[in-house]
């Protein structure tokens, strides 16, 4: 009994938290004005820089799949309402695919906005869609294409843009190759004074780890012995409502914290 309880509390606790969501999916899929780049802003100053790669656009790119991900997730979650009570469905792998989309994306904002400095933003920009352009030229490479403009064309660009923005020309193109969304999602997580890398780094591999299926994502799931044979145990396996809080919990958080960053960077001086 008492585990039944303990369980609906976390549910409870997981449903209040994805109340915020339906906010955040108001926000980025209504006509509104919060994407809105005031002029005199400090996202104005970088687009001016970045153009044709507005960090602005990337930054509500990522907060967009952020939230849809996470409206996804609420909506697998969520059944049918009779009553005071709502059905609750938790799958063991799928949801934290969802979370995962979420979290990086949330974490991406936080990474490309964070930086007081407008030249550390330009050089994550660029960073950015140098690694996309590294996918990009794979892709066409896989389907028997030739992209538009040759890999090293769209390369001179960016070095172009980065130099013109004030790095250092001596320490190009190295300057703005992308770290890996491993050490991006630590430096988002160092942004959120109450959550540190480490914390950061622990829910997007926990995620990850689920929605690739290794084996270690066996940890994050309860689990129950059916039968044994020697030393091979037929186990049946749940989804873990207290990791999957944990983890909501986080993805929240971040999201949350990217949509205000973004709006003090949209702000001009004069409206803050």
């Amino acid at each position: 009994m008492t585990a039944e309880i303990d369980e609906q509390e976390y549910l409870r606790a997981l449903l209040s938290r994805l109340e915020t969501v339906k906010a955040f999916q108001e926000l980025t899929s209504t006509p509104t004005p919060a994407w809105t780049v005031e002029p005199g802003s400090p996202l104005a100053g970088d687009d001016a820089k970045t153009a044709p790669y507005q960090v602005s656009q990337l930054a509500w790119q990522a907060l967009l799949v952020s939230s849809d991900h996470l409206y996804c997730l609420r909506r697998t979650l969520i059944g049918d309402q009779q009553g005071k009570k709502i059905t609750v469905t938790m799958h063991i792998y799928a949801q934290a695919t969802l979370l995962r989309g979420a979290y990086e994306n949330a974490a991406r904002a936080v990474w490309l906005l964070a930086p007081t400095s407008r030249l550390t933003r330009i050089q994550r920009r660029l960073s950015l869609h140098m690694d996309d352009n590294t996918h990009s030229d794979r892709m066409h490479e896989l389907m028997g294409q030739a992209p538009a403009r040759t890999p090293d064309v769209r390369k001179q660009q960016l070095v172009d843009l980065a130099a013109a923005a004030g790095i250092e020309e001596s320490s190009l193109p190295k300057a703005i190759k992308f770290i890996g969304f491993k050490q991006m999602v630590r430096g988002a997580g160092e942004e959120l004074a109450d959550v540190g890398a480490d914390t950061a780094e622990a829910v997007w591999s926990a995620c990850s780890s689920l929605a690739h299926g290794d084996i270690s994502s066996m940890t994050f799931l309860e689990r129950e012995i059916v039968s044994s044979t020697g030393t091979v145990h037929q186990t049946r396996l749940t989804a873990d409502h207290r990791v999957l809080l944990w983890m909501t919990d986080h993805t929240v958080r971040m999201l949350d914290f990217a949509i205000k960053l973004h709006k003090v960077r949209c702000a001009a001086p004069w409206q803050r």
